[in-house]
């Protein structure tokens, strides 16, 4: 909780300048329920007025004709004052938001930097550490860790959880993913090109290669993503492409083969406990058996050359597993 000296201001006194400070969304609910229970938590500004946390507050009391507001004046330094206003967005904003990603970042950069000149909170930060792994001691590393950043951003992640409901390894995941994209790589996520999952795997190759990627992930699984970029850490990009666009129906092919895993499977079990297929289902079954038979004769057809159509050995492999 924030700490600071209980005022009333006038609305028209309060600065938005503040960068961090989400202006222009929908506010209409909140006004509600302020017309309903009152405010609840303060606005939070600095010596200055400049407003620190409660943007939509501030906008809902305006449009509500309000002309004063309790707010809660700080005294703190600079990157205090930053890091209260990013607190203020990753309490109300889902982490799979870039630009919450981006707080997260510069959040956990403020807790390594006051960490290295501030004495008293690299002491608090150790105290936290010290106190929270001999509740949890499941969670103690082999080593201790001793560097300072390290143990600034184990505990900002572990704050964050806190607040938030997820995981400290969403968190620093989160953190990750904002450090590695490349600026092509946010600027699809923000147009929605790229989800989560993808960008995990997306991240694993330097930006150029990221940005050479980008346009050709349309439509590909995660799995699919994931093999391509394996195979162009190896043989770079523009190769990895290539191979994975020689057969461009890859992913029906694959859903074919598991299905035929599974049938497989089914069949075999049926085999061994003796089951015999009866009555019209039996009919049913011979039915499309005869047809998927005569349509795999068709797929699987030789060439003028005499050479049967070549599956990658991935098909290969995984038909041989069902021996």
């Amino acid at each position: 909780m924030t700490t600071g000296r209980h005022e009333v201001l006038n609305l028209d006194a309060i600065k938005m300048e503040n960068p961090y400070l989400r202006l222009g969304t929908d506010v209409s609910t909140l006004e509600k329920s302020i017309q309903t229970i009152g405010l609840i938590a303060p606005l939070i500004v600095n010596d200055e007025n400049v407003l620190l946390a409660g943007a939509r507050r501030w906008q809902a009391l305006k449009n509500l004709g309000e002309t004063e507001v309790p707010v809660i004046r700080v005294s703190k330094s600079n990157l205090e004052q930053e890091l209260i206003s990013i607190d203020e967005n990753l309490v109300r904003k889902s982490l799979t938001n870039p630009e919450v990603e981006g707080h997260l970042l510069r959040a956990r950069e403020i807790y390594c930097e006051m960490a290295e000149k501030d004495e008293s909170f690299k002491a608090t930060l150790f105290e936290k550490r010290k106190a929270r792994l001999e509740e949890n001691p499941e969670e103690a590393p082999v080593e201790e860790i001793t560097d300072i950043k390290e143990v600034a951003t184990e505990e900002f992640a572990n704050d964050v959880s806190l607040k938030s409901g997820l995981s400290k390894s969403q968190v620093i995941k989160a953190m990750e993913r904002e450090e590695k994209s490349g600026e092509s790589l946010k600027e699809a996520r923000k147009r929605g090109e790229v989800n989560v999952s993808q960008a995990n795997e997306i991240i694993k190759l330097d930006e150029k290669d990221q940005e050479e990627l980008i346009p050709h992930i349309a439509g590909r699984t995660v799995g699919e993503l994931r093999k391509l970029v394996k195979e162009a850490k190896t043989v770079g990009v523009e190769e990895a492409i290539r191979k994975s666009e020689v057969n461009p129906h890859a992913r029906e092919y694959n859903e074919l083969l598991k299905s035929f895993k599974k049938g497989y499977k089914i069949a075999e079990a049926l085999e061994i406990e003796g089951i015999e297929i009866e009555g019209p289902l039996r009919k049913d079954i011979q039915r499309y058996w005869d047809g998927l038979k005569e349509k795999m004769n068709s797929l699987l057809a030789e060439d003028f050359s005499g050479h049967h159509q070549s599956f990658t050995p991935e098909y290969t492999e995984e038909a041989a597993s069902l021996n």
